[in-house]
């Protein structure tokens, strides 16, 4: 394709029955990213297909490529360029896109980690009460000191049917997210797909574990930093900079991609006792189990009748609820 020298956009590949449109841009020297989607939005099934290519061009060994870095409807690419020429890594990608024209063949490695979660906990609550004295004083979101009762409103159903879809799905990780060590986290189950509105504007600060829900995905914050997702509770930790928890010998970071996490309810007592058993005695054990996603099985189950019939009663309640939400 021709390009202007302020042309970001190095190549593309066409929408199918099965995959979104691919667009390769040019993301810095020895970086290029591939993004799924251009007018189309992104869904769990597309994460399927783009981390399934991911292990594809990972099982090639290909010379010049240092690493990858998966995300909600991207993935970064970072290459030497002494050794890998960027047309030369784009072949690769559009190789390994067109040797797959279904994922009805794809197995997806995917263990599934069980996180204890305190919902409407002291310490979100401290970072909500600081963004209405510093940033937006009688923000619409905040509804009894927390932001549940706001997603629930959004998505027309009550605060205990909104715990019960945390608690009731597995979520997914399509990669990482948008701070060190974070994970994009889509719901399994669609029925227990909740959507909101992020923060207008953002916080300035969220403490360490902090689980929240942005659009349609859940976070858990690695470590205190600023963050505009919807605050519901608080977990355990996913990041340890010092490594000193056998958990994180082999890297600071909890999540891979294709991860699925597993919330469960706790207290916030059992919570902060945690966090002493990870960062200081380190002998806490983290419940983790291997698995695999079958994703013909699993898109089976996704089109059933009674799979649809659910995500179609969901989405009416969210058009009520939108109706009587406070925007943003």
């Amino acid at each position: 394709m021709s390009r202007n020298k302020y042309e970001v956009l190095l190549d593309t590949m066409p929408e199918t029955a099965s995959r979104l449109e691919v667009l390769f841009r040019e993301a810095g020297d020895g970086f290029i990213q591939v993004e799924y989607g251009h007018e189309q939005r992104a869904a769990l099934q597309d994460s399927f297909r783009m981390l399934a290519v991911n292990d594809i061009i990972h099982s090639k060994k290909i010379a010049g490529l240092i690493e990858t870095v998966p995300g909600l409807r991207t993935n970064l690419f970072h290459f030497d360029p002494t050794v890998l020429k960027t047309s030369q890594l784009i072949e690769y990608v559009k190789e390994a896109e067109n040797s797959m024209p279904t994922i009805d063949d794809v197995v997806l490695e995917s263990r599934v980690i069980h996180l204890p979660l305190a919902f409407e906990d002291s310490e979100t609550k401290k970072a909500i009460d600081k963004y209405l004295k510093e940033v937006r004083p009688g923000s619409p979101n905040v509804i009894n000191g927390h932001n549940l009762e706001y997603i629930a409103m959004c998505n027309g159903v009550s605060v205990q049917e909104t715990k019960d879809m945390f608690l009731g799905t597995e979520w997914f990780n399509s990669g990482g997210g948008f701070w060190p060590g974070g994970a994009f986290l889509w719901p399994t189950d669609p029925r227990c797909a909740l959507i909101v509105p992020k923060y207008n504007p953002p916080r300035t600060w969220t403490p360490e574990g902090a689980a929240g829900i942005g659009g349609p995905c859940v976070f858990t914050y690695t470590t205190p930093t600023g963050g505009g997702y919807q605050l519901f509770g608080r977990t355990i930790p996913t990041f340890q900079f010092n490594q000193k928890h056998p958990i994180f010998k082999d890297g600071p970071f909890l999540y891979k991609p294709a991860d699925r996490v597993r919330f469960h309810e706790v207290t916030e007592e059992e919570v902060v006792d945690i966090y002493q058993h990870v960062h200081v005695e380190t002998d806490y054990e983290y419940r983790i189990e291997q698995g695999k996603i079958v994703v013909k099985d699993y898109m089976a189950w996704y089109n059933s009748a009674e799979v649809q019939q659910g995500i179609a009663e969901l989405a009416a309640k969210r058009v009520q609820g939108l109706k009587m939400a406070p925007r943003l």
